[in-house]
């Protein structure tokens, strides 16, 4: 199969991959996963998206031009026993990028970023089983120069990097510097595990000592955002007293 355009590599073991229009980067990514180099990161992008899509199914509303959309492809040995916090970790890369930048990040777990409460950016991380590696497909949205009216289109609270700063953003400046950052916190999680980052991460948890609930699409629970665990899981504190520790699901205020 033949790729499309590949622009030139900004990094050593960075390939790069754009499009115009795609259906969904990471869709994109998981079809065409035998053709990547499985020894570095490709980084697929794309102008626009006809099928963005984040977490739980939901439409990424990916207008042309505005933000970034894009999915970094992967390989690790199985079994990669960090898997579970390649999302976390660029949620953290992610958050620096913006702290650098004047902004003020939070995360809400496990990935979702927020700006003055609103949603500017998720992560999608999936998987697949190639032989003996497990291939990373590690989707990422930022709502760089989204328009208000755009914004208010979507169906949760949700903002842009334009609209809290005042003017607009080079998509592709913010992107480097997030793979750059990226690469780095990629390389401390295989050293130390998340535990590393555990402070970190738990500096920027969104809603910190705030009632919430939680759901896993079975079940709903209440209680006080607490903490998070050395290995990325939320602790949810009950009425009770009893402390949950969740690793998946979805919160709400």
């Amino acid at each position: 199969m033949k790729l499309p355009h590949q622009v030139m590599p900004k990094f050593k073991n960075i390939n790069y991959i754009h499009f115009n229009t795609v259906d969904s980067t990471n869709t994109w990514a998981k079809q065409n996963a035998q053709c990547l180099d499985p020894s570095k990161i490709t980084c697929i992008t794309a102008d626009e998206q006809t099928a963005g899509r984040g977490r739980f199914f939901r439409k990424w509303i990916s207008p042309k031009g505005q933000n970034i959309y894009a999915t970094l492809y992967f390989c690790k040995p199985t079994p990669c026993m960090y898997v579970a916090n390649l999302a976390q970790i660029l949620s953290l890369s992610c958050c620096s990028v913006l702290q650098e930048k004047g902004f003020f990040p939070e995360i809400k777990w496990p990935n979702d970023l927020l700006l003055q409460e609103k949603k500017v950016a998720g992560i999608l991380c999936e998987t697949m089983q190639l032989d003996d590696l497990t291939a990373i497909i590690l989707g990422f949205g930022i709502n760089v120069n989204m328009s208000e009216e755009l914004l208010n289109s979507i169906d949760q609270p949700a903002t842009s990097l334009a609209q809290i700063s005042g003017h607009n953003w080079n998509i592709e400046e913010v992107l480097k510097l997030i793979l750059t950052q990226f690469t780095i916190d990629l390389e401390l999680l295989e050293l130390n595990g998340f535990s590393f980052f555990k402070e970190r991460y738990e500096d920027l948890l969104a809603f910190r000592g705030q009632e919430i609930s939680w759901n896993d699409g079975i079940t709903t629970r209440k209680g006080l955002c607490h903490s998070i665990t050395s290995d990325g899981r939320l602790n949810l504190l009950l009425a009770n007293g009893e402390m949950l520790s969740l690793s998946s699901g979805e919160l709400k205020t």
